[in-house]
């Protein structure tokens, strides 16, 4: 048979017993939450230098690149005025005018009988480097740019050479500034036949866009 067990305590010291237990129960979640509190700040310690770490490196390697950045910057620019020479080379190479073409197409489209003396070739002013651009739609003053003399034996002759030189894409504004000479008697010209002595003159076209203007030509300019 068991034995029944009997709290003997008063009762003052029981009330007091459970009240340091409870005080001991207090006292021991206090110090688990204070150690949880303390690994978590641990953690949140440790990841945070850890991240402090990554912005260190991360800013170390952003000045490594601003120096290499700073060290190509000269070249950068050396390549951008090269590109810019580049431009300005192809701008100027079509921009010339091809004297030995359009002698070419001279020597293509002259007529048989006609002969040339002298052919005198000058670059008008708007079309030299730095000119101001046509104003589109008005008015440009022809000038004489090529000017042709030679002699044949008919005006006949003349005036197909002048239509000829109308072939050329590159001439305009052809015109006959003088002719002089008689004609021959017969149909057929002879070895005893008059000369007929000319003086021809061409505009060249004009371009379409101005060509390019060099720093170097600014400044001299501007001086």
């Amino acid at each position: 048979m068991a034995m029944k067990r009997f709290n003997l305590l008063p009762p003052e010291q029981r009330v007091k017993a459970s009240r340091e237990r409870g005080l001991l129960y207090a006292v021991l979640g206090l110090v688990v939450l204070v150690f949880a509190l303390g690994a978590i700040y641990f953690l949140q310690t440790s990841t945070l230098a850890d991240l402090q770490g990554e912005l260190d490196g991360l800013a170390a390697e952003n000045a490594v690149v601003q120096q290499q950045i700073t060290a190509l910057r000269p070249y950068a620019q050396i390549n951008t005025l090269r590109t810019t020479m580049g431009e300005t080379a192809l701008g100027i190479y079509d921009a010339r005018i091809s004297w030995s073409n359009i002698i070419e197409e001279v020597s293509l489209v002259i007529p048989e009988n006609v002969r040339l003396q002298t052919m005198d070739c000058i670059v008008p002013p708007a079309m030299l480097a730095g000119a101001p651009p046509a104003v589109p739609g008005g008015e440009t003053a022809e000038s004489a740019d090529v000017k042709f003399t030679g002699v044949t034996f008919t005006h006949q002759d003349v005036a197909e050479f002048m239509t000829r030189l109308g072939l050329i894409p590159q001439l305009t504004n052809i015109q006959l500034t003088n002719s002089t000479g008689a004609l021959g008697t017969g149909a057929i010209a002879t070895a005893t036949t008059t000369k007929v002595t000319f003086t021809v003159t061409a505009s060249l076209r004009a371009y379409l866009s101005p060509p390019p203007t060099t720093t170097l030509q600014a400044g001299g300019a501007a001086q």
